[in-house]
């Protein structure tokens, strides 16, 4: 029975049978049959094994519970010592091992879309990440057209397979026809002109129907436009194999069925392979497959096609009642339940009892055997029904003939041969790093200007402006306004920093998932994005605090010369490219929110601390946590330009050491290097903004290196 089922799987899953040429035209259709054999992707991958190491959550639990059998005086606190009830807990509480992927074996052909089913955990999203490339596995072979992926060859042929993941994740200021522009300028051959790239991006749009949504921002789109959009950033590519996990999930029935329509068309017309994963479709959908994987915890239980999948519930005694939903019934068998009060797992089970009142009770078989086959579930029972060894032995064999046919074509191509050899460095990215660098700077730009450069935030600049302006208005340049001046620059400081610190930090990790998912695909060097954010946002952060400083500067009568207005800008400004940076290597290595967030808290505030305006006299084992602080440093700075010349006394008493009352006339004004020391400033100027521009790059190198660091399986 299995191995005639197999081989029809077998017969099925192989390359698209086309239409003869005709005589008149045999040399075009032949050079054309090779194209197609050149660019499609036969996909195959036979014993699939991946397993995860779980450690026990609750070893706290376990071991107040062996803390209670050893106090309570119970029977087996007598019998076992407290030496033996500890190695217990330990062993309990030891990891574990869980079969994400068990053997799975399968194909995928060109021009056929198969879909992969089960219930959640079963394992589909694992076996798309292990066929994309994305994550490894600890044993089995994957080919295409027959030939292993060795790890250098799955590298290479990330750019011919895209993936599709369930999540839609963008730049959402930007509108669809920026997403899909800025993709083909990216990953489209750099020796594409430029208006070609365009025209493919037009072509993308009227295939997926996007037209009309073309001009609108992301984050205004229905989920079904979104969807949409997302495959249409990967088709640009041209890639050979489509995968994608659940992409109807969150769709109408209606959006569903056109998605998967189109998905169809995709298939038949351009001769791709696809493989989508999904949930629970619809009658109509569920037949319109080419192939069916369904799988449950890790394991094949049916791999064939979906009509033939209700034959096989009816050789395995699991058969769908008539006029009932085929996909609903396979769902219902592969979830595991351990009770049987379901309509569909009763009526399973009862299945299984007729078929075992049918067998008589020997000499070897005991009572409790058939009630623990009357009792197993149903999702267990095909586990242990379908033949996997026969199915991975057979894609083996087709995978072994393909490759031979492969090599015989491959021989011909004289061309092809001539100019691998020309390429011997092999480069995943289409575009060179300048030209990445400049189109990222662009995309940053206009990204940043709907993000950082908004009206409220023009307005937030403006209004606190206007009130420190109010509330230092035009002090007098004396010995009573000394502190006044000193907590104005401490308070612009702080604040621009603080910002800058933790917008930076809450910004980035919505931008990280986009980068690891573009990094993924082979879109761009991470060192390229680094510089180009860097150098596109700096005019964003900065414009904020020139606007604030703009306004409280001249409000406050801090100095009438124009020179000490814009050295103090910049010293802002620098404070907030450092602040910003720090704000990146959290936001970069620490990739849980709450983490980040508290870590963020207790180092700023702690940097505050230091920077010399609450503390002056620090403990001197924390001495050296203030040559850290960007506040420090931009403080410092700013009070040695602000005191530019002597200080008038006027028997406040503010400058008392420096001015004292009484005095002859050489104490009516108290110097600048006295004022300045005397507020305990330390270094130069320029010292303290060459310390703000280490700060603004060391920081950002570690958060350059952090996100480089992320594992290529985990993107």
């Amino acid at each position: 029975m299995m191995h005639q089922e197999t081989g029809s799987m077998s017969s099925s899953s192989q390359s698209p049978v086309t239409a003869p040429p005709s005589p008149t035209n045999l040399n075009n259709d032949s050079q054309s049959q090779r194209q197609r054999q050149r660019s499609s992707f036969h996909l195959r991958w036979s014993r699939l094994t991946k397993t995860v190491h779980l450690t026990d959550e609750n070893k706290g639990l376990m071991r107040g519970s062996v803390a209670v059998s050893m106090g309570g005086g119970g029977p087996s606190s007598n019998n076992k010592s407290s030496r033996d009830l500890l190695q217990e807990a330990s062993s309990a509480s030891s990891s574990s091992t869980k079969n994400i992927l068990n053997q799975v074996s399968g194909s995928a052909a060109p021009g056929q879309v198969l879909a992969l089913m089960g219930p959640s955990g079963s394992g589909k999203t694992s076996l798309l990440n292990a066929l994309s490339g994305r994550t490894t596995y600890q044993s089995g072979n994957l080919s295409i057209n027959g030939t292993t992926l060795t790890p250098q060859a799955k590298k290479r042929l990330l750019t011919k397979i895209a993936y599709v993941k369930q999540a839609d994740i963008f730049f959402s200021h930007l509108s669809v026809r920026d997403q899909l522009t800025y993709t083909a300028l990216l990953r489209l051959p750099q020796e594409w002109p430029t208006p070609e790239k365009l025209e493919e991006v037009e072509k993308i749009l009227e295939m997926l129907r996007l037209t009309n949504v073309a001009e609108s921002p992301i984050h205004l789109l229905s989920g079904g436009e979104k969807k949409r959009t997302n495959i249409g950033t990967e088709l640009l590519t041209d890639p050979s194999v489509l995968l994608l996990d659940e992409p109807t999930s969150g769709l109408d029935s209606t959006s569903a069925v056109s998605l998967l329509q189109m998905l169809q068309n995709l298939a038949k017309q351009h001769q791709k392979t696809v493989i989508t994963s999904i949930h629970q479709p619809s009658s109509k959908v569920f037949f319109s497959f080419d192939k069916l994987m369904m799988l449950a915890q890790g394991n094949v239980v049916y791999f064939g096609t979906p009509r033939h999948s209700l034959e096989y519930l009816r050789e395995v005694n699991l058969c769908c009642p008539d006029g009932y939903n085929a996909a609903d019934h396979w769902m219902d068998l592969l979830v595991n339940q351990n009770n049987n009060s379901t309509s569909s797992s009763s009526s399973s089970t009862k299945q299984v009892s007729s078929s075992l009142n049918n067998t008589t009770l020997t000499e070897t078989t005991s009572l409790s055997d058939v009630e623990d086959n009357v009792i197993k579930p149903a999702n267990q029972l095909l586990i242990e029904a379908w033949d996997n060894e026969s199915i991975a032995v057979q894609v083996d064999e087709d995978a072994e003939k393909h490759q031979q046919e492969t090599a015989a074509l491959l021989l011909e191509q004289d061309d092809l041969v001539g100019e691998h050899k020309k390429k011997k460095k092999f480069s995943k990215y289409n575009t060179s790093w300048a030209m990445q660098y400049r189109i990222l700077v662009h995309r940053a730009l206009k990204n940043s200007r709907s993000a950082i450069f908004t009206p409220i935030n023009l307005v937030k600049s403006a209004a606190l402006g206007v009130m420190v302006g109010l509330l230092y208005f035009q002090m007098p340049y004396t010995e009573s306004s000394v502190f006044d001046r000193n907590s104005f620059f401490f308070f612009a400081m702080t604040y621009w920093v603080f910002d800058a610190m933790f917008n930076a930090m809450m910004a980035f990790p919505m931008e990280r998932t986009v980068i690891l998912k573009e990094r993924s695909s082979g879109a761009y060097h991470l060192s390229a994005y680094f510089m180009a954010k860097t150098t596109s946002e700096m005019p964003m952060r900065m414009a904020l605090p020139a606007i604030y400083m703009t306004i409280s500067f001249w409000m406050a009568g801090i100095s009438p010369k124009i020179s000490l207005f814009l050295l103090t800008t910049l010293i802002s400004l620098l404070s907030v490219i450092a602040g910003e940076s720090i704000g990146l290597m959290i936001g970069a290595s620490i990739y849980d929110m709450e983490k980040a967030m508290t870590t963020m808290t207790v180092l700023s505030l702690g940097l505050m601390l230091l920077g010399g305006f609450f503390i002056e006299n620090v403990p001197s084992w924390l001495l050296w946590g203030k040559y850290l602080s960007p506040f420090k440093y931009s403080f410092d700075a700013s009070r040695q330009l602000v005191f530019d010349r002597p200080v008038p006394c006027d028997g406040s008493g503010a400058l008392e050491s420096l001015c004292l009352v009484g005095s002859s006339d050489n104490n009516e004004f108290a110097s600048s290097e006295e004022v300045v020391e005397a507020l305990g400033v330390q270094g130069s100027v320029l010292f303290n903004a060459l310390m703000l521009l280490v700060i603004g790059l060391v920081p950002r190198y570690i958060a350059y290196l952090a996100l480089r660091a992320k594992k290529e399986n985990d993107r």
